[in-house]
């Protein structure tokens, strides 16, 4: 169980790569910039805030699933709402309160519990 859990940490914390990329080349494509500089710096934008997710994990996340599989009551919406849950409070107590920033670290961290939950699956 435990190797199980560490995989399926491993493959959350993808979350910042996948939002990265995909902020960067949308907002490279749109925008009247160089698609490679806008794409780089939206990408280490997000990489720089790959410690909210790996906080909403710890904290939330994998606690919550813990606690729901020690019981057998794991519900999948659950674990994601305590993902988004997790970023949200974390952007909120580092800093970003508002605006792109606070959406972006609430919707990488819900993410991150996805690929968490993926990964449990995956691996089993």
């Amino acid at each position: 169980m435990k190797q199980l859990l560490v995989k399926s940490i491993g493959m959350s914390l993808l979350s910042p790569l996948i939002i990265g990329s995909i902020l960067g080349l949308y907002y490279g494509l749109v925008l009247e910039q160089p698609l490679l500089s806008v794409f780089v710096g939206l990408l280490m934008s997000a990489l720089a805030n790959a410690h909210i997710v790996g906080l909403a994990m710890a904290a939330f996340v994998v606690p919550g699933y813990l606690l729901m599989y020690k019981h057998n009551k794991v519900q999948y919406s659950a674990v994601l709402t305590l993902g988004m849950l997790g970023g949200a409070v974390f952007s909120y107590l580092l800093g970003a309160s508002t605006g792109g920033g606070f959406l972006v670290n609430t919707v990488m961290a819900a993410l991150a519990a996805g690929l968490f939950l993926y990964g449990l699956r995956r691996f089993a």
